[in-house]
């Protein structure tokens, strides 16, 4: 049976906390999981596509992984903020 190594998540903007600290907000596109037999791989989500995130001068999209931490209902945390931030969409 295949095992949780990594929660995959991509930077998708910043924000600011209530503190006035700048933050980075996090999407999670998937996971890293290994199998019995020492491999390896990755499952996305379908609904995500790596085009539409910011890559600035680079051609390439930087993928954060996070190890699991005793999760409850399979989302990682990068930031303990990321609970506490409010949407920025108007409506």
């Amino acid at each position: 049976m295949a095992k949780k190594l990594y929660n995959m998540a991509v930077k998708s903007g910043v924000y600011t906390n209530a503190s006035g600290e700048s933050k980075n907000r996090y999407v999670n596109i998937g996971v890293v999981m290994a199998t019995d037999d020492g491999g390896a791989f990755a499952l996305l989500e379908p609904h995500i596509n790596l085009a539409g995130f910011n890559r600035g001068d680079n051609d390439n999209v930087m993928v954060s992984l996070f190890k699991p931490d005793n999760e409850t209902n399979n989302k990682s945390k990068p930031s303990n903020d990321i609970d506490k931030m409010e949407d920025d969409i108007p409506f």
